[in-house]
């Protein structure tokens, strides 16, 4: 039986957890994984080049040169791996290939059709992969638009082309981004929160995703840190629609989603 593919976040997780000295063990009930599946990722994609130490970068690149050696080409092996990791890990994450495409148009200026994400999610499939159980509606088509009348706008929403250049270039610190991390059947949550340009990396545990769970952990981290937040970005997830409460008040910088 073929191993879980763990996704780019997850793979982040494993990096930093690792690098404050955490054992496997804890690391893989963290993420409500099998321990095998953290020793598995180990043992196969820890490059000797970096003297033994784990990078999700690499990771990705040897795990992804395999993949491609058991399946056809496509049109998405042949993005720019940045692309290839946006586009995983928001399959991963139950986001459609409509919706997908329309991001990668937004956020990318690139031009990737529905039918061609779905092509590569059956090429996946066929190779081992896993990707197309996280289809909405068990893989049926999904329709983006009654969705988004189901979920409900984001309220004050300040879209991404917004963001100052210089967030970009992820050379001056203090521009983050913030996610959230589901683990296993969406029973554990993880909200992080990263500084691209210094790779600072603030994690805390949720009891659930609700917005004002996010909003509170997010103040809990302003309050404990030193952090100096210039702008902050996160993607129209619904634990995100306080946003409005987290830049209130005390707080004040852009908030992009």
């Amino acid at each position: 039986m073929q191993g879980k593919h763990l996704t780019h976040k997850e793979r982040f997780y494993i990096e930093k957890r690792l690098g404050d000295g955490v054992n496997q063990a804890t690391i893989a009930r963290e993420l409500e994984l099998p321990r095998s599946t953290i020793s598995r990722e180990l043992r196969r994609n820890t490059d000797a080049a970096f003297n033994g130490v784990y990078s999700c970068r690499r990771a990705e690149t040897l795990a992804r040169g395999r993949r491609q050696k058991t399946r056809p080409d496509s049109v998405i092996n042949q993005l720019e791996p940045h692309i290839q990791d946006f586009i995983r890990t928001a399959l991963s994450t139950h986001t459609s290939p409509e919706v997908i495409s329309g991001r990668l148009v937004l956020e990318f200026g690139l031009s990737v059709s529905k039918n061609s994400l779905y092509r590569y999610i059956q090429q996946e499939r066929r190779a081992g992969g896993e990707l197309y159980q996280q289809l909405p509606h068990r893989g049926k088509r999904y329709n983006y638009q009654t969705d988004e009348n189901k979920r409900g706008p984001i309220p004050n929403r300040v879209g991404i082309e917004q963001r100052p250049a210089v967030a970009d270039l992820k050379q001056e610190p203090g521009h983050f981004e913030i996610d959230t991390i589901f683990g296993k059947d969406q029973k554990s949550f993880l909200l992080t929160v990263v500084d691209k340009a210094v790779k600072l990396v603030i994690i805390r545990k949720l009891p659930n995703k609700r917005a004002e769970t996010v909003v509170a952990a997010f103040r809990d981290i302003v309050a404990n840190t030193f952090c100096e937040f210039k702008t902050l970005t996160a993607d129209n997830g619904s634990e995100f629609s306080q946003h409005g409460e987290i830049i209130a008040k005390r707080l004040n910088f852009d908030y992009i989603i």
